[in-house]
């Protein structure tokens, strides 16, 4: 679950994967649908991801995180997406 700061009514709820990268260390991964997009982020343990779920959901919806629709760049030869 992740809020927009302490408003509770913002409230959106999601999936949580728990895996090991390749050090054998172990890792959470959140995926949580916020209007139209998701949003996703990973951390050492379910609480530190929960934050971050909370700071990406504040920026999504009080910043507009995902209203810019991005612009495409060409970078030494290679076409990179910036949103």
């Amino acid at each position: 679950m992740a809020k927009c700061g302490n408003d509770w009514n913002r409230c959106f709820h999601g999936t949580i994967r728990r895996e090991t990268d390749a050090d054998g260390k172990p890792v959470v991964i959140g995926k949580i649908k916020v209007n139209d997009a998701y949003i996703i982020a990973s951390a050492s343990d379910q609480w530190k991801l929960g934050d971050k779920l909370d700071q990406i959901v504040l920026l999504v919806l009080d910043y507009g995180l995902h209203s810019d629709a991005g612009r495409s760049y060409d970078i030494a030869g290679c076409q990179y997406f910036l949103s």
